[in-house]
């Protein structure tokens, strides 16, 4: 059995190591550097993972249900990499080190088989057989675990599912997610202001979702943690019309005097309401209508890929066996957290085990 493991990322690194340990032939085709994302994840501190898993995590019950049941084999196989974590009081899991290039360095002790700066185009069948741009192979299983275009300048976003075609395999349209929104303002002379407070995702008058934390406000548009999470169920709505984004600035407080406005809030944000009426009610809700999110080179991952209903349980492809899916390339995304790393190094688990159990 020879396997082509498309993507050195979470998923195609763990794979890796699981098909090595097992003596089973592999080669990775990663188009630019590996482990990118992982080096970028928790700024540089790598947030790999978390201890609470809980169905609204993730799009679908379908990655909620993989996680859940990898979680406990996920923090085996850290240990068995000789990779020591260690998580903060939200769960969040980072390595001991917190550092992402540990994490690599630990993902790339085994000396894997990599083949860096290749970009797949094409795959191919001959004789039952799998070829990379017609000159990589024969292999007889392809993993495909190339991640999204999130995070990658526009030049490097053009055609970045573009090799899936000669596959005829659909993908859901992809939309940014885990990113800031841009919105119907003008904060230029609040730009960098971070201010604490509770985030409201609207449509209409109807609350869909709300986090507490810190917004970073933007010239024309904010972000944050808590920020990103909106964006995350926002990628989720089908109807994304009259949408709106409610600061409340002083959750919990009750303040009746402006005066003490200036004790309170940020000097740039007293300056901005200074010549506003109603600003004890317009602290509490500080609206703004969504006009969009910012774009893939700023997201950390996207909604959408291949649909979950092209692959089994097992994540083969319905209708050929051959053929496995694995990570952010499914239609399959998380909430801030580690949730979506988690997803991705579960999925190259879950295949390893397959690949293992029909050697």
């Amino acid at each position: 059995m020879k396997v082509a493991i498309i993507g050195g990322g979470a998923c195609g690194l763990v794979l890796a190591n699981v098909l090595q340990d097992n003596q089973i032939e592999y080669e990775i085709f990663e188009k630019s550097l590996v482990g990118r994302k992982i080096l970028a994840s928790g700024n540089g501190k790598a947030n790999l993972a978390n201890l609470n898993i809980f169905p609204s995590a993730y799009n679908t019950l379908f990655g909620y249900k993989l996680v859940k049941n990898y979680q406990t084999r996920l923090f085996d196989f850290f240990k068995s990499i000789h990779l020591l974590t260690k998580h903060d009081e939200e769960g969040r899991i980072y390595p001991y080190s917190e550092s992402s290039l540990t994490v690599l360095n630990c993902l790339l002790k085994k000396q894997l088989k990599i083949v860096e700066n290749f970009p797949v185009q094409s795959i191919t069948v001959v004789n039952h057989k799998y070829y990379i741009n017609n000159v990589r192979g024969p292999f007889d299983y392809i993993v495909l675990a190339t991640g999204s275009m999130a995070s990658f300048i526009p030049k490097k976003q053009e055609g970045f599912y573009s090799y899936l075609d000669s596959m005829h395999l659909p993908v859901q349209k992809p939309i940014p997610s885990l990113v800031g929104f841009q919105l119907d303002c003008d904060f230029k002379r609040l730009s960098g202001v971070r201010v604490k407070c509770m985030a409201t995702l609207m449509q209409q008058d109807e609350v869909m979702y709300q986090e507490s934390g810190e917004v970073i406000l933007k010239a024309d548009g904010i972000s944050g943690i808590c920020i990103l999470n909106l964006s995350s169920m926002y990628a989720r709505l089908k109807d994304k019309t009259n949408c709106f984004i409610s600061l409340d600035l002083v959750p919990n407080l009750k303040i009746e005097n402006v005066e003490d406005l200036g004790g309170i809030l940020h000097p740039k944000l007293v300056e901005y309401f200074k010549n506003e009426t109603d600003v004890l009610e317009k602290i509490h809700n500080f609206k703004f209508k969504i006009k969009n999110v910012y774009d893939f080179e700023f997201a950390q991952v996207v909604s959408g890929g291949v649909p979950i209903e092209e692959v089994n349980e097992n994540l083969t492809l319905k209708g050929n066996p051959h053929i496995l899916i694995g990570g952010e390339l499914l239609d399959v995304d998380g909430i801030c957290g580690g949730y979506n790393l988690m997803f991705a190094f579960c999925c190259g688990l879950k295949i390893g085990d397959y690949l293992c159990s029909i050697k």
